[in-house]
């Protein structure tokens, strides 16, 4: 009996010492394999760094892009307000020629010989108008003054002038929607008017910056229709193929 014990003994010892060094090799495999899964891990986060990085790069780039392109833009748009403003004096200067030239005789005679009543006040009162723009440079009272005058002389022939100076003293305080009612009156109301080709390219420029490009192209056409000789189509016409 204590020799089968001790066979038995013998041979647990053997079967022990062989699985221990059969575990061996499957260890260095497991590591291995281990091994090459972090290296592959590496790579892969390694290629992730340098496409980010170069993303970056490419997004930098835009960027830089994109910022000159808005300097660009905003010295445009500098430069066209400039230009707006020349435009607004030399006209300014036209209209005064232009008046001074078309202006009617003080004395307006009826059929008794006599002075007109209130012609040579009416009169007066607009040209005091004009003067705060063209002379002053006053130009908030200059409004202040189309506004009275628009309501004390209703019937007056310079109610169409007066409403035209006042669109274009609201449109240069910024008051684009008050200058394009006051533009709209001279379009609507006084279509004889030798400033309703000028009242209608105002209102596409206005309605262009408040973004109506459909309206603000509607007005331009009707400028090219209505006035094509006239200088305000000249300037519709390149309006309207800047949209």
């Amino acid at each position: 009996m204590k020799k089968v014990n001790y066979n038995v003994v013998i041979f647990m010892t053997t079967f022990l010492s062989a699985s221990v060094f059969a575990a061996a090799p499957v260890n260095d495999v497991t590591l291995a394999k281990s091994d090459k899964q972090i290296e592959k891990q590496l790579q892969e986060l390694t290629r992730l760094l340098e496409t980010r990085n170069k993303m970056q790069i490419r997004f930098q780039n835009q960027l830089d892009q994109l910022s000159q392109e808005m300097n660009q833009i905003t010295g445009s748009i500098e430069l066209f307000n400039h230009k707006i403003e020349q435009i607004e004096n030399r006209q300014r200067n036209l209209y005064q020629l232009i008046e001074e030239q078309n202006k009617p005789a003080i004395t307006a005679v009826a059929n008794n010989g006599s002075v007109a009543p209130g012609a040579e006040n009416e009169q007066a009162v607009y040209q005091s108008a004009v003067d705060l723009v063209l002379v002053n440079k006053e130009y908030d009272q200059a409004v202040t003054a189309f506004e009275a005058f628009v309501i004390d002389y209703p019937k007056s022939s310079y109610v169409a002038n007066a409403q035209y100076w006042l669109g274009q003293l609201l449109y240069k305080q910024k008051k684009r929607k008050e200058a394009r009612s006051a533009f709209l009156i001279v379009t609507e109301q006084f279509p004889d008017s030798s400033k309703r080709p000028d009242a209608l390219f105002k209102i596409g420029i206005i309605d262009e910056y408040l973004g109506e490009i459909a309206s603000a192209k509607d007005f331009y056409k009707k400028v090219l229709k209505e006035y094509p000789d006239s200088s305000a189509a000249g300037l519709a016409e390149k309006r309207l193929k800047g949209l």
